[in-house]
């Protein structure tokens, strides 16, 4: 073997190695905000759940103190009509379901569906 010929990255390499990073940051700082919107959500209504002041037969009484908790939160996006309660042998289900859209690059959007559901047994 020529040791000439093993001179390591080339420019064009380097440029595609910086290219495809610079692509994968883009995607963590665009979808990473998404996700812990969505951890907030679970921890307010577990929050919700296990809070005894809360009546969990009064649907309003659960989306006042929902309401509440996202507005401390910062999630304004998520209203009334993406949460559903049913309630069936003493035990209360909330549910939520949600999609997220937010620009992209250029014309295009990246999006999430999020579906999550809570028992509250009392």
């Amino acid at each position: 073997m020529n040791t000439r010929s093993q001179r390591g990255v080339t420019t064009v390499s380097l440029i595609v190695i910086i290219a495809l990073a610079s692509l994968i940051l883009l995607n963590i700082f665009r979808a990473l905000p998404m996700y812990m919107d969505f951890s907030n959500v679970k921890s307010v209504m577990e929050a919700v759940a296990n809070d005894a002041e809360v009546d969990p037969r009064s649907k309003a009484a659960m989306w006042a103190s929902l309401g509440k908790r996202l507005r401390i939160n910062q999630i304004s996006y998520i209203k009334k009509e993406n949460f559903t309660f049913t309630r069936q042998d003493d035990v209360t289900t909330m549910t939520v379901d949600y999609e997220v859209r937010k620009p992209y690059v250029a014309d295009m959007f990246i999006g999430a569906h999020f579906v999550h559901s809570v028992e509250i047994k009392r």
